[in-house]
């Protein structure tokens, strides 16, 4: 990430666009309201098409005997993908189980990485990740995620925005304001139809130099073809 503002400068450009600077009207604590459900709007446009271009993380956890839930992280948001961690240089990418496939899961070697027909299945949870079968020991595992939208609280919190696309946050902050006190706002709303373009355009493949390609699903790991093909 590269373009980095803060709080502080976030609101003093929105009350600058909103024709707002120096108007009691609307309150320090209410702009930064407008703030972050405006940042969270960037970020989910963001994230609902190249969220594992911009905000990936990692988390590494091990599993324990007979316990089949684990926490996901704190600021966890949307699940990319999940490695079994077999040994230093190798890993499985582990498959999801829907629902009404929890009986089919529950009995198998599958934790056993040499002779293990399919690998172990996992479920996102609203708080936890499941295992199928419950694992019998401890397994290193490492979780591919999107985080939540960060909060803004203090002033000198930052955002990214990546390449000036903070300006969609400062736009639709002056629209909310701008709303409150029943203004025109459709100046504005065409701005953050231009930005939304825009960023569409831009945001897609940070690696510009590539395009992007089909994902051969069958073959995702070195295992997909030996031990491990199966559903």
């Amino acid at each position: 990430m590269s373009r980095k503002v803060t709080l502080q400068y976030l609101k003093e450009q929105s009350r600058l666009r909103a024709d707002k600077v120096g108007s009691g009207f609307i309150q320090n604590d209410e702009l930064t309201a407008y703030i972050n459900s405006s940042a969270c709007e960037l970020y989910d446009l963001l994230v609902g098409a190249y969220g594992n271009d911009y905000y990936l993380q990692s988390h590494t956890f091990a599993t324990e005997a007979n316990i089949s839930n684990y926490d996901l992280p704190d600021d966890f948001y949307k699940m990319i993908g999940l490695d079994y961690l077999i040994g230093p240089t190798e890993a499985l990418t582990l498959k999801p189980y829907q629902f009404n496939e929890r009986n089919r899961y529950r009995q198998g070697t599958y934790w056993n990485a040499i002779t293990g027909a399919a690998g172990p299945r996992y479920k996102v949870n609203p708080s936890t990740l499941s295992f199928l079968p419950i694992p019998d020991g401890a397994y290193n595992m490492e979780l591919w995620y999107i985080p939540a939208c960060p909060q803004l609280v203090n002033d000198d919190d930052g955002f990214d925005g990546v390449n000036g696309w903070e300006e969609f946050i400062i736009v639709d902050a002056a629209i909310k304001m701008l709303q409150k006190e029943e203004s025109d706002t459709s100046l504005l709303e065409k701005q953050k139809m231009h930005l939304v373009v825009r960023i569409n355009a831009m945001a897609e493949n940070r690696d510009a130099g590539q395009s992007f390609r089909v994902t051969d699903v069958n073959n995702v790991d070195g295992y997909s073809n030996g031990y491990f093909d199966g559903e």
